[in-house]
Parts: structure tokens; sequence; C-alpha cells
């Protein structure tokens, strides 16, 4: 009774915080109604992402909000067949109702923002932090959830709510069939809505020099289609070329082959089909491969970018983005640290398999990060060079990332035959440690490299079509 009193609390407090976020962004809605666009915004944020962001939010939005609705209806069913209502299943009703509207109304949100700078007013950056705390919420909601109907059921054994979650219904069947596929949509959504937050969040002080936007040009935007405008400046550059070159065509069909088998591997292992000793063994071949392949791109891209280009000499100052990007990277080290330290202290037969895979795996992701790192402060040095070869690897290293986070997200994160350390003598502990701290930083790592290897081909591909236009002009 008293650990559903505290649980239930819990479930208060964050609903508190959830609600003020709603408020608070229907506020600044109601402003932007009254006022126009130019009462909150500063200038347009410098990037070439924000319509590739917004579609990944509305597919992680979209996801976590069907899994609410599943958990609302399930529980709607069993207040109707039970006589026993649990303060902490009352409270979890109420959070998953706020919760599906706060989640619609930030998607809108920062769908209808994200393109822009916000002024830092009070206003704005006390809305901006309750949404943070908001997306916090999300990700320890998804901890208090994940063995509730258990708890509830081993709490009070002998109730009609335990009667009603032991019984396969038509809810608790769609739970469970849904639940691998949907449960990492949430800590997606809440760490790509709090780095797309940062992002539009300008901590400095508004000069009237910084002002880009001017009145007449926020009230076209207002009557314009956001997608329009987000999309405007890539429907130009289409125009002036295609960017699908032989070699970069070759190095997305090689990748994508290479990312399937990954996957093909995975989905073999967790169904466990066949020998699954044997299956996780060519499984961790196959990312073995896969991560010295990446090595090999990462000092091909090196050597493009040595060749080929110079160093930017202008000043450039980390984004907020950045800032999440190095410290999720700081995470996957310390993963991968943890897995080589494990495989090194068993005595199972693949630990020395492990122990390799982890080692190799900080190698790989230290370059990866520097590599992007010198990427985004190089350009071309010579207009007539063709850099075919460098937006090659970007493209495998991006949608390399991709497949990697397919594998960590959907496979390692919900299906435990995917789990090596669970499966061998590794210290409890550190198991504990890899699967429940440090996978959802590593989860966070690959999508957010690939959104950066996105951005970063962007803009090699926009210099090169700009650089062709002046030519043929």
């Amino acid at each position: 009774m008293h650990a559903d009193s505290r649980m239930g609390t819990v479930l208060v407090f964050l609903s508190l915080f959830m609600v003020s976020g709603l408020i608070g962004t229907f506020i600044l809605g109601n402003l932007v109604r009254r006022r126009g666009l130019q009462s909150l915004v500063i200038s347009r944020r410098n990037t070439k992402t924000p319509k590739l962001q917004v579609i990944f939010l509305w597919g992680f939005g979209l996801a976590s909000i069907l899994y609410c609705s599943l958990f609302v209806g399930k529980q709607i069913e069993c207040l109707f067949n039970s006589t026993y209502y649990a303060f902490y299943w009352l409270a979890l009703l109420c959070f998953n109702i706020i919760l599906v509207v706060c989640l619609s109304s930030e998607m809108i949100f920062i769908t209808y923002l994200s393109p822009f700078k916000l002024k830092p007013t009070t206003l704005v950056n006390y809305v901006l932090l309750l949404l943070l705390i908001a997306n916090t919420s999300v990700i320890f909601y998804l901890y208090i959830i994940n063995d509730t109907f258990s708890y509830l059921i081993e709490v009070y054994p002998k109730t009609d709510l335990a009667s009603c979650l032991e019984t396969n219904s038509t809810m608790t069947i769609l739970i469970h069939t849904f639940r691998p596929f949907l449960t990492p949509a949430f800590i997606e959504f809440a760490l790509l809505s709090s780095t797309i937050l940062l992002e539009i969040w300008s901590t400095k002080e508004v000069h009237q020099c910084d002002i880009e936007l001017s009145r007449t040009g926020l009230d076209d935007l207002e009557r314009a289609s956001l997608i329009n405008d987000v999309t405007s400046n890539e429907h130009q550059s289409s125009k002036n070329g295609s960017r699908n070159t032989v070699c970069q065509i070759i190095a997305l069909a090689v990748t994508l082959s290479a990312g399937l088998g990954l996957i093909v591997c995975n989905i073999a292992e967790a169904k466990e089909v066949g020998d699954l000793e044997y299956t996780r063994y060519v499984t961790q071949v196959y990312e073995l491969s896969l991560n010295a392949t990446m090595i090999v791109a990462t000092f091909v891209g090196f050597f493009c970018l040595v060749q080929y280009c110079t160093p930017d000499e202008s000043t450039k100052v980390l984004k907020a983005r950045d800032y999440a990007y190095l410290l999720s990277a700081f995470g996957v080290f310390m993963s991968h640290i943890s897995e080589g330290i494990g495989g090194d202290v068993s005595s199972d037969d693949e630990a020395k398999l492990v122990m390799f895979i982890g080692i190799l795996s900080i190698f790989q992701d230290y370059l990866q990060v520097v590599f992007l790192l010198c990427a985004n402060r190089c350009k071309n040095s010579d207009p007539r060079t063709n850099l075919n070869l460098l937006e090659s690897v970007l493209i495998f290293i991006m949608i390399s990332n991709m497949v990697l986070w397919i594998a960590d997200s959907f496979f390692l994160s919900e299906y435990p035959e995917t789990r090596v350390l669970w499966h061998g003598n590794f210290p409890s502990e550190l198991v504990y440690i890899v699967y429940n701290v440090l996978l959802p930083v590593s989860v966070f790592y690959r999508f957010t490299s690939f959104l950066e290897y996105y951005e970063t081909f962007c803009v090699y591909t926009s210099e090169r079509h700009t650089r062709n236009t002046s030519m043929s002009e």
C-alpha cells in the first residue's frame, strides 16, 4: 500500500509538470495569434534538417500516443469490470490522458516553430523549461509503467483489477503485440524534442542587427504552409541537378544491403530461429565486420578532407544538439568500455569476441565523432574538385548509424534474446548498467549521428549544386 501511494504521488507530480507545459504552449500560441510570429521569433535557424527532424518527431510522437491510447483503453476496460481501484492505477489513468494531449500539443508547437530561433523573453524561457521538464517526465513514465501489470497483479492478487489484467482481452493482446515497437518511441520522442527545443531556445540578448525577419516577411510566412517553407530550399536545389550520382547510388545500395543483413540476423536472434548460439555468434561477427568497414570508410573520409578540403577559419559555436551529441557519445564510450570489461572478466566462450567488439566499437565511434566535427569545419578548396567519394562516405556512415539505431532500439532494447551479456557469465551489476542506463543513451547517439551526417551531407551537396549553377551561368 505504501508503494502504491508513493508511485501514485510521483505520477501526480509528473502530471502537474505536463499540465504546466501544456498551458505554456497554449499561451504562446495565443500570443502568436494576437501579435503575429514576430512576437516570438528572432531569426531563422541555420540548419538543413528541420523537415527531417519534424518527420521523425511526428513518427515517434504518434507511436507514443498510440501506446498511451492502448494503455488508456485497457484501464477503462478494467474500470468497468472492477470494484477495487488502486490509487496508483487511477493516477496512471489521468496521467496517460494528460500525456496524450501534451504530446499532441508539443508536436504542433515544435512543428510550427522548429525553423526559427525564439526570443529569450521570460515567458518563452519559462515555457521551454517546462517542456524540457515534461520530456524528462516522459522518460520517468516509461520506467514506471515497465512492469505495471505484473506489479499490480502481485500487490493485489485476489482483486477484480488483477483478474482484469490477467484476462487476454483485445486491448491486452494489442499492448503486448505492439509494445516492442512502440516503447522505444517514448525515449526517442523525449530526447529528439528536447534537442529541438534547445536549438530554438536562444539564450543571448536580442539586438536589432540580429533580427533577420521583418514584419512583412513574417506576415507572408504566416500565410504560407510550414512544410512548403521548410522544404523550399530543397526543391530549389533539386531543380539545379540530381544528387544521386553513380557513386552515391552504389554507396547507398551497398550500405542498405549490409544493413539489411544485420537486421535479418537480429530478427533471427530475437525470434530464436534455428540454433540460438550459432545465430548469436553470426550476429556478433556481422556487427564486428560492419564496425570494421565503418572504420575503413572513416579513414577514407579523412583522406578526402585532407586532399580536397581546407579548414574553415571562421569561428563556429557549438550548437545545443552538438553538446547533446557529444554527451551521448561519452555514454556510448562507457557502454563499450563496460562490454569490453565484461568480456575480459568473464570465462564464457564468447567473452573474448564481446571484448574485441567493445574495443573496436570504441575506436569506431571515436573516429566517427572526430570525422564529423572535422567535416563540419571544412569546405571545398577547389571548385573543380569532385567530392563524390566524400559524399559516398557520408552516405555510408549515415545509413550504417540508422541500421545500428534500429538494431539497438527495436531489438536490443526489447528482446532479451539479443542481449549478449545476459547469456554469459557477466556480473549482474554490469549487465544492468549497460542495458538499463547506457543503452538509451546509445540509441539516442545512433539516431543523432544519422541526423548530423545527413545535415553534413546536405551542406556538401548544396555547395556542389551552387558551384555547378554558377559555372553554368
